[in-house]
């Protein structure tokens, strides 16, 4: 092998199968790299995602405006271009609508997971989720004005602003293209597609959410028989997101109204979630040595339910995300068996049964910025702690029976009994820190990330309640 210079260019003549020595080898790189680098420059570092105010992204349209009272809640933007409003003015959507009102959407598209889900931070969503949310809107019209008017009213409600009736064509709008899409007589794959379930899941959860219950009810019962001639819930388990809405859609109005929910066969449908294994645990109290009468199904679930708040509280922890099949699993295991299961009023296994239900609805239903009542489960939960079983529990177990239901389903209504109560069961347990209340409660089941905020609240009204007495 030799090299020669041809025109101030080295050349090289390969004569021999021999390997090239290991200077030849360094000569002929240092000139195929070159030039390669040029005009790169140094990598950044990565810049930390901006945290804006949610009242920043309602703050989007004319008709929502900027609430000072909510500046406590911020979310991480998403990639979502500041100058959204002159970029859709080439986009075509499936129906002529004001582009501001389409802003609005795309804006709550940032921020979604998040408000809807206090646990986002620790559930595997797919990255493609956004993009099947967004993607409908330039296609199917029912979804476009669906999506309008339910994400107008959440920020309407959650910025406590009066409905304006700015959303309500949009609404009866949404209404008369379904109503047209079930009436027809052609093509019956468009009567039971997932984007059709999908505005009727909508539907049903937006008269929820303005205690509308018997309109939600009668949304869920179409969209279970839309759900039937798919080939019946399991079939939605390839679209795991919009199968737990759905779920936690149903759950929460049987919360709302005491009646049955209409999808708990997906317990007898689906093995997996008939006899749930439990995720292990080191809790320092055990369920059926601090309740000996306790049924073996309600233990069970118990600790199924134990060994989840242990694997979502390792994961905050380490910041690692658990597969949102486990949640939604685990959800359905769990919630579904509970309202099923019956006990005697006065019993220590309903109480039990209460109580874990109530914790179970912090965790699996509740909103990040807007808390949801359940008027019936919380008079239900009341009366069975108002019983005399309650006080023939050991305290620690007593504060966080009442703990839960303050976190999750009471109101300021039931501050009037509760933090007495709540006082006089802390002062039987020595607690005179948050740190030590928070001991008490890890030491049952117990999600830092969901309940200690509100907890925290809870432990200062009752403190303030106790200096000025």
């Amino acid at each position: 092998m030799a090299t020669t210079q041809l025109s101030g260019m080295p050349f090289v003549v390969s004569t021999s199968l021999d390997k090239p020595d290991p200077n030849l080898r360094k000569f002929i790189r240092k000139h195929v790299m070159m030039g390669k680098n040029r005009g790169k420059t140094r990598p950044t570092k990565k810049k930390e995602n901006k945290v804006v105010e949610l009242s920043e992204v309602v703050n989007t349209t004319n008709g929502l405006t900027k609430s000072p009272s909510n500046a406590s809640l911020i979310v991480r933007r998403h990639p979502i271009p500041p100058n959204v409003g002159s970029q859709l003015s080439t986009v075509h959507f499936a129906d002529n609508v004001d582009l501001s009102t389409v802003a609005v959407v795309l804006r709550f598209s940032s921020i979604a997971k998040q408000a809807l889900f206090p646990l986002e931070t620790c559930i595997s969503f797919d990255k493609g989720d956004k993009k099947q949310w967004i993607e409908p809107l330039a296609f199917d019209a029912a979804y476009l004005h669906t999506m309008i008017f339910t994400t107008h009213d959440y920020f309407n409600l959650l910025l406590h602003r009066t409905p304006s009736g700015e959303t309500s064509p949009h609404f009866f709008k949404t209404i008369q293209i379904l109503r047209e899409r079930l009436l027809h007589e052609g093509d019956g794959r468009s009567k039971v597609s997932i984007l059709t379930a999908s505005v009727v899941l909508a539907l049903a959860g937006h008269a929820l959410l303005m205690n509308e219950y018997v309109s939600a009810r009668h949304h869920m019962e179409g969209l279970r028989k839309i759900i039937d001639l798919r080939g019946g819930i399991t079939a939605f388990k390839g679209s795991s997101k919009l199968l737990i809405e759905i779920l936690r859609c149903d759950l929460g109005m049987a919360l709302y109204t005491g009646l049955s929910p209409l999808f708990s066969d997906i317990l007898s449908s689906e093995p997996s979630l008939l006899f749930p294994e439990p995720f292990p645990t080191s809790s320092d109290w055990k369920i059926d040595k601090l309740c000996g009468s306790i049924t073996h199904e309600l233990v069970t679930t118990w600790r199924v339910m134990e060994g989840f708040c242990s694997l979502i509280n390792l994961a905050a922890k380490s910041k690692t995300r658990i597969p949102k099949e486990m949640f939604l699993d685990t959800m359905a295991s769990v919630m579904y068996r509970l309202l099923d299961m019956e006990f005697d009023a006065g019993s220590t296994n309903e109480l039990i049964r209460l109580g874990l239900l109530a914790f179970s609805s912090s965790v699996f239903l509740q909103w990040k910025y807007m808390r949801m009542s359940y008027t019936h489960f919380s008079a239900l939960y009341k009366d069975c702690l108002m019983r005399g079983i309650f006080s023939d529990m050991p305290p620690q177990f007593q504060l966080w029976l009442l703990m839960v239901g303050a976190v999750s389903v009471f109101t300021k209504a039931d501050e009037e009994w509760l933090r007495p109560w709540l006082r006089a069961i802390m002062s039987s347990c020595n607690i005179e820190l948050w740190t030590d209340m928070q001991d008490i409660l890890n030491s049952f089941i117990w999600i830092s990330l969901v309940h200690d905020e509100l907890g925290k609240q809870v432990f200062d009204s009752v403190s303030l309640l106790t200096i000025t007495a």
